[in-house]
């Protein structure tokens, strides 16, 4: 399948063109949205909510990145998460509605506002993947983030609540992708997530069916120039130990670069800065530790802590590459986070009238790291070797990571890493 670079724009203007397929399949995938603006909220108008939802997607994030012990490396994208319950939040009422509070989205007084000032944040990095070059990650960064809510075309008193769109667009600037599910969706689907990762991924593995009335996508893209980036004359194959103990040799970024470094109970962090105000930030459990404790949310949230406020100073860094393209089901862990009522009732009557349920709802990430940056493996520079650092940092075990807006403390992507390179 050939994706075209220009198909962004038409996910902005509400349409995706399909790329051939079956005469019966789905042409298009179009987004049903209402009229109304989005509504632009200043972070700082409702920061005390905004802290609160950080800590929710950091919540969510932890029990996703996780989840997989047999992954060589994972990623998730905790606002994209955050994003879609919001999202079914605004159509939720009485059980599920509780259940959803519960689960962090209730610690904010005004959740709509919030997540308008977050998705207003989140947008001055939206952009088009197909645009990056694969050996140059641009200094500003581009952080693309879609969910993709599909919901079944009704007959006009089952049809989705104008109510429901209006909220949509005024919180978050989009509406929901009406779509016959007696046909297969994948062919438009795949090509939806193909534009939003950059053609890294072409297909989504949505269980649904005929008697389906709701579904969802959603997707993570990151790509950003490191603001100090790495010698690829130093890359070189090190030792690193995975989780069961077996020892394997993934190439290696090596360089003296500034960075901030810290350490808590069980855990030591690293902090390498992208352009504006985003970071990666690496949570090395201690020897002998598991790598499930570094990607708790406890260990998190102190990570974050103690590096904003560490200095940034040259550190002799040497960190695995590791490229992640993960698709995360949802549907189990939210279950198990006390979320049932989205899936097997009393389901979300403020969306559509007969209170659809979820069928099934899925996470793409796609996350990379090299020499210049994330969206890059390979590098020109050709300096040659340099002496240590006075401060070295070696990620040389299993380890877990998360992308961090450090201007907010939200988690855009989060993962953990136990075999790179492979």
């Amino acid at each position: 399948m050939q994706i075209r670079r220009a198909a962004l724009a038409l996910i902005v203007a509400g349409t995706l063109a399909a790329c051939g397929g079956a005469p019966s399949s789905p042409k298009a995938l179009s987004l049903d949205r209402s009229k109304t603006e989005f509504e632009q909220v200043g972070i700082d108008e409702t920061r005390d909510d905004v802290t609160a939802l950080v800590a929710t997607a950091t919540r969510l994030g932890a029990q996703l990145a996780a989840r997989d012990t047999r992954a060589a490396s994972t990623a998730v994208s905790p606002w994209s998460v955050l994003s879609l319950l919001g999202m079914l939040r605004a159509g939720a009422e009485g059980e599920t509605a509780a259940q959803l509070d519960g689960a962090g989205l209730g610690a904010a007084k005004d959740l709509p506002r919030a997540m308008a000032a977050l998705t207003g944040q989140t947008a001055q990095w939206a952009g088009d993947p197909g645009t990056v070059p694969a050996t140059s990650p641009p200094a500003s960064p581009l952080f693309q983030s879609q969910v993709a809510l599909l919901t079944a075309k009704e007959p006009e008193d089952r049809r989705v609540r104008p109510a429901y769109l209006d909220a949509l667009s005024a919180s978050y600037g989009t509406g929901v992708y009406p779509v016959d599910f007696r046909q297969d969706v994948g062919e438009p689907l795949g090509e939806w997530v193909a534009v939003n990762t950059g053609s890294t991924l072409t297909s989504a593995p949505l269980k649904t069916g005929s008697d389906t009335r709701l579904a969802a996508v959603s997707t993570a893209y990151l790509a950003a120039a490191w603001r100090f980036p790495f010698d690829a004359a130093r890359t070189r194959p090190s030792p690193f130990t995975a989780a069961d103990g077996a020892v394997v040799d993934p190439p290696t970024l090596r360089g003296t670069v500034p960075a901030r470094v810290a350490a808590g109970e069980g855990f030591s962090a690293l902090q390498l800065d992208y352009g504006t105000t985003l970071a990666l930030q690496i949570v090395l459990p201690a020897p002998g530790t598991p790598v499930a404790d570094a990607a708790s949310e406890g260990r998190f949230t102190a990570a974050r802590i103690a590096l904003a406020a560490a200095p940034s100073v040259p550190h002799e860094v040497s960190l695995p590459k590791w490229r992640s393209t993960s698709w995360t089901p949802l549907v189990d862990p939210l279950r198990d986070a006390g979320l049932t009522g989205l899936f097997a009732g009393p389901g979300l009557d403020g969306i559509a009238p007969g209170s659809p349920t979820v069928a099934d709802a899925r996470a793409a990430a796609v996350f990379t790291v090299g020499e210049k940056g994330t969206a890059s493996d390979t590098a020109t520079a050709t300096a040659p070797e340099t002496d240590p650092g006075p401060a070295p940092f070696a990620v040389d075990r299993a380890f877990a990571y998360a992308v961090v807006d450090t201007a907010t403390g939200l988690p855009l992507i989060m993962g953990t890493v136990d075999r790179p390179g492979s």
